[in-house]
């Protein structure tokens, strides 16, 4: 199965290194599951309370209507 993997940080205060260590987490989970990443998505000092404003969440959004992947692969909901 195709995935892509979406990572952020809420704030300048995090870590952005934090994004980074998000991906590195997920690929280990889609090696794990025999999952093929085909894209990274993330958006930097971005609140996960709204949409607006993450250009990464929105460029995931788009590939997902042009069915580019089967699943989303992120290391909490939060």
């Amino acid at each position: 199965m195709r995935a892509v993997i979406y990572a952020r940080y809420s704030t300048d205060l995090q870590n952005p290194r934090s994004v980074e260590d998000q991906f590195a987490y997920c690929r280990e989970y889609a090696a794990r599951e025999n999952l093929r990443v085909v894209a990274t998505f993330s958006d930097h000092a971005r609140s996960g309370a709204t949409m607006f404003d993450r250009d990464g969440l929105l460029d995931l959004m788009q590939a997902a209507r042009a069915k580019q992947f089967d699943v989303v692969i992120v290391e909490a909901l939060d």
